[in-house]
């Protein structure tokens, strides 16, 4: 064989080496490919997954709703609906409680604002029945000239002797129940002439008492006593705070007009 000949082989064989050198980097260059039918079964599988997970829990969550509240805390803990079944079951509705009787208070509070007599009442003709005198066990006089425990029988400036049969009665029954209660009151005003403003029902005319407010105030057992020796009688009592006394008048047992009652005012009133 020529010595070309050997040459031109030569060259061919260098160059198919070339050749396979250059197809196998390629192919080991190329990223693997799965099959598109691997692939999309194995998405078919992740989606029926999913979705049969999902399913199951929805019915979890219903059976955890409709299943009573004793028997939800043995249901399996699942995350997402565990804490929901364990508020279900600390929250219950409160029946409504209605009371089978009346509710009363345990204690009847007495009222400080005597109620008025109703006409013809047996209490208020037991109340307005004669007296010849009050009693003065629990009753003191003052007086601007004498003082404390002015004398009964001096009359020239604070006068309790010419009282209306209704003031007398009044006082009566103040003294007995002040005699009761152990608390006593004092007489500041009475039947004087000249020391008050005129008018039918006035001091002058006896059917007007004061008695001092010292110690005689809402709360008190005096202020409970006075106000109900006040209520068989028609009568309006007023509160002078300036003159520290109590203004009443005591109206006559046929009285039809209007009166107050204990109203603490003292508009229009005689002093």
């Amino acid at each position: 064989m020529s010595r070309k000949t050997r040459t031109v082989r030569t060259l061919f064989a260098a160059a198919l080496l070339a050749c396979a050198a250059a197809s196998t980097t390629a192919v080991s260059a190329a990223p693997a490919v799965k099959p598109a039918a691997v692939t999309a079964h194995v998405s078919s599988h992740r989606d029926e997954a999913a979705m049969t997970d999902s399913a199951s829990a929805m019915v979890k969550h219903d059976t955890a709703m409709a299943a009573p509240a004793a028997m939800q805390r043995h249901l399996p803990a699942e995350p997402g609906y565990s804490k929901n079944a364990e508020v279900e079951t600390k929250i219950s509705p409160l029946s409504p409680v209605t009371p089978t009787s009346p509710i009363t208070p345990a204690i009847d509070l007495p009222s400080i604002i005597p109620s008025q007599p109703a006409p013809g009442s047996s209490s208020t003709a037991d109340a307005y029945a004669v007296r010849t005198d009050f009693g003065k066990s629990n009753l003191h006089k003052w007086s601007s000239a004498y003082g404390m425990d002015t004398p009964w029988d001096a009359n020239d400036v604070t006068d309790t002797e010419h009282f209306k049969s209704s003031t007398v009665a009044f006082l009566d029954t103040l003294n007995t129940l002040a005699q009761s209660a152990g608390v006593s009151f004092v007489l500041t005003g009475g039947a004087e002439y000249g020391y008050h403003a005129h008018g039918t029902y006035s001091h002058e005319n006896g059917y007007k008492v004061d008695i001092s407010d010292s110690g005689v105030y809402v709360g008190t057992t005096a202020y409970r006593i006075l106000l109900e020796a006040l209520t068989p009688f028609k009568h309006h009592l007023s509160h002078e705070w300036n003159n520290n006394h109590y203004d009443i008048t005591i109206y006559p047992a046929d009285y039809t007009g209007s009166y107050s009652g204990a109203d603490h005012d003292n508009s229009g009133d005689d002093e």
